[in-house]
């Protein structure tokens, strides 16, 4: 083979299985093999979830990233997977044209949508539409197909919609988005920044990932004293008079004790929604604990609103001190007239008091923005935590009359006019005489399935072992679709922009399932490629 290889290099034989085509060729048998390897574990799971999402490649073409979750059980070792499938080029992106796109995919790969059970998509209007969007389209032919919007990007939308709340938080952004391209321009003022800031680095304000805000915070929240000295340094030492008074700009932001105050509330609201998304991402989380993460969220928020301001001004004096600045709120007031109809309205009134109107104007509007908003965007996720939780720990069950409702009510549910999946009344005994075969005090649906296979007790507990199957099928977020377009940066660059959307797809699941990638024998893959290339005449 070295020598052959040599020769072809030295092009002294012209026929080889080098070239390029032969390259795509081996690529794409390579991919469909795994390809095929998940679809044979999907078809044998039956129940399984659509993760679809949408970005523009390098080249400007709108790709469909389709992932799939289900429970695998072909293995001994049960667990819930989400493999990517393939990317798309979407050119009609209504909700209408995905769909299209959805079920031709879906009819090519041999999978039935009629075992579909869940869809995650992002909050786009294409997507989450209630009359038009993608999932509106696929409850209307497919209603057990449930529907949950992503958790990360409805967190992403709460904190979006919070920082809207008063020009107190608008201005807080900005001015970290104005600190971090003030340094980061020049390797000379990044470099003076360096010389006081020895531990996090100023961090960019990403426009729509509000998870990665938390570190542009933290880097100020706990370097505010060094970033100031490094601004009054550069004020001192730049011969640009722009940057200079830009330095000095922000030196005297940094010194408004209302702008710190307003930096360490919103720090620690972001922390705590930071713990919840950081979970989201997890491809094993279920229903119950992401509701559960939610609300010790939404307690938090509430709570913070009565006892959260004295402890962030507690922080904020401290800071304060370090920086010599006076620990005393000032805001400026403007009076807003409005129009009398009568002459025995009264004037409107403003607080007088400078902290009376930080509470008023900037503090409780965001945590109350917050709070509805957090309540509002999970309302649907709490919906199928209602159906779904007494399922979550078999040792816990409801009494005898409410269990039967709840089983009732699933089989209700599960049911597409013609058949359900399960049986209420059979599903409510199974979960009684299950539960004394378990020894543990606390179960989660997993270990229960594990319980059953182990046992090969499938065929005692039949309606158990679909309906858990089916519960943890359901997807939370769309952190998976949204990882395969991290590859999709890689595989397709600038430098190779004009690739198939063939080997793109090969390539990126290659790639994104390298795991399943190293387990599978290419035996048969090779053999195809072999039988596609042989020159051998048959004489018979």
């Amino acid at each position: 083979m070295m020598d052959h290889l040599r020769r072809v290099t030295s092009k002294e034989i012209h026929t080889h299985y080098c070239g390029n085509l032969i390259q795509n060729e081996l690529i794409n048998l390579m991919g469909k093999q795994v390809k095929n390897a998940i679809l044979d574990k999907a078809k044998k799971a039956k129940y399984f979830s659509i993760i679809l999402d949408c970005t523009p490649d390098v080249s400007r073409t709108e790709q469909l990233s389709l992932t799939i979750r289900f429970v695998d059980i072909a293995r001994e070792d049960i667990s819930v997977k989400e493999h990517f499938l393939t990317y798309r080029p979407a050119n009609d992106t209504s909700g209408k044209g995905l769909v299209e796109l959805l079920y031709s995919e879906m009819s090519e790969c041999g999978l039935d949508m009629d075992n579909c059970r869940g869809q995650g998509y992002d909050n786009g209007a294409n997507m989450i539409g209630i009359n038009k969007g993608v999932q509106k389209r696929v409850l209307e032919k497919y209603p057990r197909a449930f529907f949950n919007p992503c958790g990360c990007h409805s967190l992403n939308l709460v904190i979006g919609d919070a920082s809207k709340s008063s020009v107190k938080s608008v201005f807080l952004f900005g001015v970290l988005q104005r600190l971090f391209t003030l340094f980061a321009s020049s390797t000379k003022r990044w470099s003076i920044l360096k010389e006081h800031v020895k531990n996090m680095s100023l961090k960019k304000v990403c426009e729509t990932r509000w998870e990665c805000r938390i570190e542009s915070l933290k880097a100020v929240r706990y370097q505010m004293a060094e970033i100031h000295e490094a601004l009054l340094d550069m004020e001192e030492n730049i011969d640009d008079p722009s940057l200079s008074s830009e330095a000095k700009s922000l030196s005297l932001i940094l010194e408004d004790f209302s702008f710190i105050l307003t930096l360490i509330i919103w720090y620690d609201l972001l922390f705590q929604v930071n713990i919840v998304s950081k979970s989201m991402q997890s491809g094993s989380i279920d229903l119950p604990l992401c509701n559960n993460l939610l609300q010790v969220c939404i307690r938090f928020v509430k709570d913070y609103r009565s006892s959260g301001y004295v402890s962030a001004m507690v922080t904020a004096k401290e800071i304060a001190s370090v920086l010599g600045i006076e620990p005393r709120v000032k805001m400026h007031k403007r009076q807003r007239t409005k129009k009398r109809m009568f002459e025995y309205e009264g004037h409107d009134e403003t607080p007088q008091e400078d902290e009376d109107c930080f509470r008023a104007t900037v503090f409780y509007p965001l945590i109350d923005n917050m709070t509805t908003s957090l309540e509002r965007r999970f309302r649907q996720l709490s919906k199928h935590n209602k159906t779904w939780s007494f399922l979550y720990n078999i040792k816990m069950l409801p009494e005898k009359e409410e269990l039967l409702k709840l089983c009732n009510d699933l089989e209700h549910i599960l049911n597409n006019k013609t058949e359900s999946d399960n049986d209420g009344f059979q599903l409510s005994e199974e979960l009684k005489y299950i539960q004394p075969t378990i020894v543990k005090d606390s179960v989660t649906p997993l270990e229960v399935l594990q319980h059953i296979s182990q046992t090969d007790t499938v065929g005692l507990f039949p309606n158990v072992w679909v309906t858990l199957r089916i519960m943890l099928t359901i997807p939370i977020t769309v952190a998976s679709g949204e990882r395969s377009f991290s590859k999709l940066k890689l595989i397709k660059t600038y430098l190779r922009s004009t690739m198939s959307e063939e080997r793109l797809s090969s390539l990126a699941i290659l790639s994104i399932e390298n795991e399943m990638v190293e387990s599978i024998d290419y035996t048969a893959a090779v053999q195809s490629f072999a039988a596609a290339k042989s020159r051998k005449v048959s004489f018979v």
